[in-house]
């Protein structure tokens, strides 16, 4: 049994609220699982993923909610994928699997919140090595973390470089860099680094969460060990340099209104702590933006093509969104759903932006409507 903390909030400082959790693993064997549509839910999924919805497995008789995270490992130990599920419920699924592997021996972690049911993690082999919530703490206390936080399986700590901060000045506002060590502790998957930029003013973190940003941990047969020397080592002069490049890039690049309308999507459906808070971010973000929809007398922005919409500005640059979605995933949005944001952002940031380099062009907003104006957007 151990023993982790559920950060809700994030800081740079530590100063998250935390709830406490257990995590356990129960051992079984597949025969032993069983996997069932929740009541109320026919065939168990949701309108946009052929995933069951809201499935439920019974390990040993104890009722557990499913993870994404047990899919995913489901999915890669059984190889099969969840396109199954547009023909199969899940208690066929396991059925069917069982009658070749019923006695595959299996360990599955078990979240338990203070509130709620218990979750099923990843699945793995019970011989496979396990990192702790006691190693990562302990490697966290004593490589200085500036912050740790669990959700779903898997625990983040932000480490300064082994270079130090490297302050730099970004139009106007002072960052300094940081990198995230992701580890999961369920089972499934390995480290990951993340290089990641703390904006200094009001402690927001932009994290880049993309392959161009990211550096896998190598699997070894002392994972603390590794993790250790990872901590260490870590000074990830490109990615720290390609990051900086992005950010520069976005300060000088009108957003579009695919950029912003992706956001706004991502915004309306992150969970957070006090929905006030969230009604209230959604009004500064149509400020923020120029309120789109009236600026471009359109009822709805999706029955615009996308490319249209990657040739239409918003009144505020893609650095604007980056900062206000690393704001909302920092200060606002629950912990399991700021990892969303920040996917939102490294994903933004790792690829070119719709209107790169507009804003060196055109001083203000306006000119970039000369060619048609905002009659013709619509």
């Amino acid at each position: 049994m151990v023993d982790v903390a559920r950060g809700d909030g994030q800081r740079d400082d530590g100063g998250a609220e935390n709830r406490r959790v257990r995590v356990e693993p129960r051992l079984t064997t597949l025969g032993g699982l069983r996997v069932t549509a929740a009541p109320g839910e026919p065939g168990g999924r949701s309108g946009e993923s052929t995933l069951p919805a809201k499935a439920l497995v019974d390990i040993g008789g104890e009722h557990c909610r499913v993870s994404g995270r047990f899919w995913k490992s489901v999915f890669a130990r059984y190889r099969f994928g969840s396109s199954t599920f547009r023909y199969f419920q899940p208690e066929e699924v396991f059925r069917r699997i069982c009658e070749v592997s019923r006695d595959d021996q299996l360990r599955v972690m078990v979240e338990y919140p203070q509130k709620g049911p218990p979750v099923a993690l990843a699945v793995s082999k019970p011989t496979d090595r396990l990192v702790t919530i006691d190693d990562v703490r302990d490697l966290a206390g004593s490589h200085g973390a500036r912050q740790s936080h669990y959700g779903d399986g898997v625990v983040s700590c932000t480490f300064t470089p082994r270079s130090g901060e490297q302050a730099l000045a970004i139009g106007g506002d002072q960052f300094a860099n940081r990198f995230t060590l992701d580890v999961p502790i369920d089972g499934y998957g390995g480290a990951r680094i993340h290089v990641a930029l703390l904006r200094l003013i009001c402690a927001n973190g932009a994290i880049g969460y993309h392959k161009a940003f990211c550096s896998e941990v190598p699997a070894s047969k002392s994972p603390r060990h590794t993790l250790r020397r990872a901590i260490e080592c870590f000074d990830h002069a490109d990615g720290f340099a390609a990051i900086r490049e992005r950010f520069l890039a976005a300060q000088s690049s009108w957003a579009s209104v695919r950029e912003a309308h992706t956001l706004y999507r991502q915004l309306v459906k992150t969970k957070v702590t006090d929905p006030l808070r969230k009604t209230r971010a959604v009004e500064d973000f149509d400020r923020l933006t120029g309120r789109i929809q009236e600026f471009y007398g359109l009822t709805n922005l999706d029955t615009l093509p996308v490319r249209r919409q990657r040739l239409l500005p918003v009144k505020c640059r893609v650095y604007d969104l980056v900062n206000f979605a690393s704001e909302m995933a920092t200060h606002v949005a629950e912990r399991a759903e700021s990892r969303q944001l920040q996917s939102w952002i490294g994903n933004t940031l790792a690829e070119e932006f719709d209107l790169e380099g507009t804003a060196d062009q055109a001083k203000e907003f306006a000119d970039l409507l000369l060619d048609g104006g905002a009659a013709g957007a619509s």
